[in-house]
């Protein structure tokens, strides 16, 4: 990774997200397909894509980490998803949260396992000082599998129950 916080993969250029950002995090979280799984559903107003870009980039000033605009190499400037990994409060502990979301044109590639292997291999250069937690609901069986493709161990004893649906968990240096 360079000192700027981006990192290259074999395919991909995962950099820092920027307040320029805000139109893809639209353009991906408000799309249905993305949040197919998504208790919550697609993100709704455009305003909340611009608190979203301005929350990520704050991360990377803060902490100097967090989530990844990503892109193709033979593509720059064009972003196809979001991942990475950053410092976030779950169940009362501290952890680094794994997430990743792509364009669905860029499903079905191995991006998302690219960008899983770049993130476990961030949170390692961090030196592992807080867990790495990955959840999904139980019926996100593509984001499971790239999470234990990835190296994240599956936690069935850390899995929650909702009113409406199953958190599954993965992680790495939980206790």
């Amino acid at each position: 990774m360079t000192t700027d916080g981006t990192a290259d993969t074999d395919r991909l250029r995962l950099r820092p997200v920027d307040g320029s950002d805000a139109e893809s995090i639209w353009l991906i979280h408000s799309d249905s397909r993305t949040n197919q799984y998504n208790p919550a559903g697609p993100m709704t107003e455009r305003l909340r894509a611009v608190e979203q870009a301005r929350e990520w980039a704050e991360n990377w000033a803060t902490d100097g980490h967090g989530y990844w605009a990503i892109e193709e190499l033979r593509a720059p400037g064009v972003v196809i998803g979001f991942g990475g990994i950053r410092m976030a409060p779950w169940r009362g502990r501290q952890v680094y949260n794994l997430y990743y979301r792509l364009s669905p044109d860029a499903w079905g590639k191995g991006f998302a396992s690219e960008v899983v292997a770049a993130s476990v291999e961030r949170w390692h250069e961090l030196g592992e000082r807080l867990p790495l937690v990955a959840y999904t609901t139980a019926d996100n069986v593509p984001s499971q599998k790239t999470a234990v493709a990835g190296g994240l161990v599956r936690r069935p004893d850390q899995d929650k129950v909702n009113s409406t649906y199953t958190d599954v968990v993965f992680a790495l240096g939980l206790d």
